[in-house]
């Protein structure tokens, strides 16, 4: 009877599973984490070690709605780098933030109807209370992100303690004299009732109605009395708003007679031919009278393009004219343009407002047709007007860049007003020194990019017209004169700090005040500040409440933050008190549906990070964002995630085989000092994948290092050295030395991958921690330290063993045509003919070659035939013979009475 050898075989199982189950397992780690408080006790650690630190300061994201897959990809690279870091053993504190004031919390209260915005105070604390629990919300969502931080320890811009922390910031402007309270144009957005700074503005292509208009010059202008100007214009509803004509003394302007309405007109002479005007106002027969340069024009007046009862308007010349686009004639509106603006101030008149802030006319413009008109559906009754009383001369579609409310995507508008401003021209200079003396980045050219945002920034506009955020402190007297100052500020803020922030909107005015200014009728500022001054005072806030000193190592966050909080942080950094706030800087790409299109409800293409947390696991959406290049725009999809489960599914299988071949291994009595040259050679190639990933990691180029470890797991491990050792570990006794020797070597293998995704796949790391048996641990894999190691082969083992490589290409791909030819079924039952080339003659002195090829037998031939320069060996196959042992399954000429060949005879007794 034929005895079951199966028993006989060193076959073990870990506990750690085929099935991963990252959904079920995930939450038990993340709340043995938190109960064992392994961030914390990991920073106590590098503390006591008096290790460096490394920072990386988190952005706010805004509090409202579930976190989308751009928040994912953000807080698990920074994850990345912060777990790199810390396995490190740096000091590595990682602060969550979160802003909260502004517009869509206002909004969001609003729409619910859950209190009127006019009971200020009321409506502060509904929206403190809607804030929070978004706060809440989404740190549970972040959580199941696997983050390495103390969700406990965070900052909010709406507590108490970040408003006066933020206020003291104000204060230092004040001192410094750089908060202004002007009278300017700045971008306004009419769909949010509210100014905007630069960085609330995106620019979207539109499609707009130009208008080509001609006005009259008045009677008692010598030369030109009697002719028409044509302006050129892209808001038709600024024309009646139209308080000047700018031209360029400089540029050559024409006088033309049209035959068929026997008018003359002035133009500018490059415009008229080079973009066809004719053409376009239908001229077919007209005369060229005259040509001159624009100085003859400046000074003269015309009639009001929109309303005759106006007294006649000015022409002057305008630096920013330009014979570009247009006719070289511009309509000036000084309420609705910072050219206009400063055009009109230029010839001492006020800019013309008669827009409120909805975006509609008001009384001002004295027009039935136009009062209480929007500005879009205005601009259609000012063409049908002018084209009534001939002056419209054409009208064509264009598209261009416009202004838009980032966060309510409609067009936007410049709209003269009174507003708050930091006057940053008397910093721009110094900001700009800090960047290129301080501040690195991952893309050089993003420094470029910065620096020109600084340079091109106007003065910041801090005011907001809206009541759900930090108080503007400022003062006006009876007749609207401003009181700001520091002594002001100073006591306001500690009346603040004793009442709460909400007192400001609830208490009288001469609460703030010091005594010398109470009962003399002044009034409290109602605008509050900027959300990006919120935001960008983040970094000193971090500072003053943790002790942690700016600059920090490093800002990432989404492309756009180069003109938001990127911008707004080393404004108030460096005005706060010279330092820059941050010494790198990085950005990553939006995350893209799997055919590159940009997620949207609309389109139902929106893949939310919480929907592949509970299909797969957070591990699979970590590795996918370890896969992706995060530094440009990235896609996912089901396919896409498909690809890297099957990715996570062969990086677990290769543990798992180590893992289970190591249930007998007790470190600390079965390392192997000497191992054989394949082991060194193998250990020599980990040694080089860990350097190599560990500098990329440095790097923050994760995706290039996935690249190297998948082909490491895939390539040198499984379908090599592990392939080929499975005969050792499972059929050589326990205590073999050639099987303690792959042991060893495959031990220290599992940490180098343990430590190369401890900070990619921690959940699934930390199941491979408790999973390795014979050793001392600690609470968890991530109170560890990388494992120093050195492992290195000389320079003939190295090039010995590419050689073997190499031949193991050519065999294999040998063996798949034998099997193909039904020749053998298997490798093991091939027999080897080699014609190996002389400088290949040491390979027959590797006496473990059949082993480590996975074939029966090898024979070398002494006649060398090879005349392929690029093979190592001609490889002839052939079928073994004799019998098939049922214990190793190797084929020998004989076998023993129970059917086993010798070398098992000898392990089993």
């Amino acid at each position: 009877m034929k005895k079951d050898y199966k028993d006989s075989l060193n076959i073990f199982n870990s506990d750690f599973d085929m099935r991963a189950n990252l959904v079920e397992k995930e939450p038990e780690f993340r709340i043995k984490w938190e109960e064992e408080d392994i961030y914390n006790l990991k920073n106590k650690m590098a503390l006591e070690s008096k290790e460096k630190s490394f920072i990386l300061h988190d952005g706010p994201p805004y509090s409202n709605g579930n976190i989308h897959i751009g928040h994912a990809l953000n807080k698990i690279i920074k994850d990345f780098i912060v777990r790199w870091h810390s396995s490190k053993g740096e000091y590595t504190p990682f602060i969550l933030g979160w802003d909260n004031h502004g517009l869509p919390i206002e909004s969001a209260i609003e729409k619910e109807s859950l209190v009127s915005k006019d009971d200020v105070v009321k409506f502060r604390q509904v929206c403190r209370e809607y804030a929070s629990s978004q706060v809440e919300s989404q740190a549970n969502q972040f959580k199941e992100l696997g983050l390495f931080t103390d969700f406990s320890k965070r900052y909010t811009t709406l507590s108490d303690e970040f408003v006066l922390n933020e206020l003291q910031l104000y204060k230092k402007m004040v001192e410094k004299k750089l908060i202004i309270r002007d009278y300017k144009p700045i971008y306004w957005s009419w769909s949010s009732e509210s100014a905007l700074a630069e960085a609330e503005v995106e620019y979207k292509n539109i499609l707009t109605n130009t208008c080509f208009v001609s006005t009259k010059i008045a009677k008692d202008s010598n030369k030109f009395a009697g002719d028409s100007v044509i302006i050129w214009t892209t808001l038709p509803w600024t024309i009646a708003a139209n308080q000047a004509i700018g031209i360029n003394k400089d540029i050559t302007y024409l006088k033309i007679f049209n035959k068929s309405d026997n008018n003359r007109y002035i133009i500018s002479k490059n415009l008229f031919y080079n973009q066809k005007l004719a053409n376009k106002f239908g001229w077919d027969i007209f005369n060229v009278e005259d040509e001159f340069l624009g100085v003859e024009l400046d000074g003269i007046e015309y009639e009001h393009i929109w309303d005759k009862r106006k007294p006649n308007c000015v022409i002057k010349h305008a630096d920013f004219v330009t014979d570009t686009a247009g006719t070289g004639l511009v309509g000036c509106a000084g309420g609705f343009g910072e050219d206009d603006f400063n055009f009109i101030k230029s010839l001492k008149k006020e800019p013309f407002v008669c827009v409120d802030k909805k975006g509609k006319f008001t009384s001002n413009i004295n027009d039935e047709r136009l009062n209480g008109v929007f500005i879009e559906k205005a601009s259609k009754i000012v063409i049908e007007h002018l084209k009534e009383t001939k002056q419209l001369k054409a009208v064509e579609q264009i598209s261009h860049q416009f202004p838009h409310d980032w966060r309510t995507k409609k067009p936007i508008m410049f709209l003269a007003t009174h507003q708050w401003f930091i006057d940053i021209d008397k910093y721009k200079e110094e900001i700009d020194k800090v960047i290129c003396r301080d501040v690195k980045s991952n893309v050089a050219w993003n420094l470029d990019k910065l620096r020109n945002f600084i340079k091109e920034r106007n003065s910041w506009t801090i005011s907001r017209q809206r009541v759900w955020g930090v108080p503007i402190i400022a003062f006006y007297d009876k007749n609207e004169n401003i009181l700001l100052n520091s002594e002001v500020v100073e006591y306001a803020i500690k009346v603040i700090e004793e009442k709460g922030v909400d007192s400001w909107f609830s208490l009288p005015s001469d609460n703030f005040l010091p005594k010398k200014y109470q009962g003399k009728g002044y009034t409290k500022e109602t605008d509050i500040l900027d959300v990006w001054f919120d935001s960008g005072s983040s970094a000193i806030f971090i500072e003053n409440k943790f002790k942690l000193p700016r600059p920090y190592d490093l800002f990432i966050e989404g492309g756009d933050q180069y003109r938001g909080w990127f911008n707004s942080s080393i404004i108030n950094s460096v005005i706060y008190d010279g330092k820059s706030p941050y010494l790198n800087l990085a950005s990553h790409g939006m995350v893209l549906d799997e055919v590159g299109k940009k997620m949207s409800k609309s389109i139902g293409n929106v893949i939310e990070p919480k929907k592949i947390i509970s299909q797969y696991g957070t591990d699979i959406l970590r590795l996918w964002a370890y896969s992706i290049n995060w530094t440009e725009d990235v896609r996912i999809g089901n396919d896409i995630i498909k690809q890297v489960t099957e990715s996570y599914r062969k990086i677990r299988n290769t543990i798992r085989f180590i893992l289970n071949n190591l249930a007998d291994f007790n470190p600390n009595k079965n390392i192997q000092k000497n191992l054989s040259e394949i082991d060194n050679y193998i250990l020599s190639k980990t040694e080089s994948v860990k350097r190599e990933v560990f500098e990329l990691y440095d790097l923050n180029k994760f995706n290039q290092a996935y690249k190297i470890l998948l082909n490491f797991v895939s390539n040198t491990l499984s379908a090599f050295y592990l392939d080929f050792s499975k005969d050792i570990l499972y059929v050589n006794s326990l205590d073999d030395l050639r099987r303690r020797q792959v042991q060893t070597t495959i031990y220290y293998q599992l940490w180098v991958l343990i430590d190369i995704l401890r900070p990619i796949i921690p959940h699934t790391i930390e199941e491979v921690y408790d999973s390795i048996k014979n050793i001392e641990k600690e609470k968890s894999v991530h109170l560890l330290k990388i494992k120093n190691t050195s492992f290195s082969a000389n320079k003939d083992i190295i090039n010995k063993y590419d050689v073997v490589l190499k031949l193991r290409n050519e065999v294999n791909e040998k063996l798949e045509q034998a099997k193909n030819n039904k020749i053998v079924k298997k490798g093991f039952e091939a027999v080897l003919l080699l014609q190996i080339k002389k400088e290949y003659d040491f390979l027959k002195t590797i006496p473990d070659l059949s082993q480590i090829l996975i074939v029966n037998k090898i024979n070398f031939d002494k006649n060398f035939l090879i005349s392929n320069d690029d093979i190592i060996s001609n490889v002839i196959i052939s079928p073994a013979v004799g019998e098939k042992c049922i214990r190793c399954w190797s084929i020998v000429e004989k076998l023993n009475i129970d059917l086993i060949c010798h070398k098992c005879e000898k392990i089993v007794k």
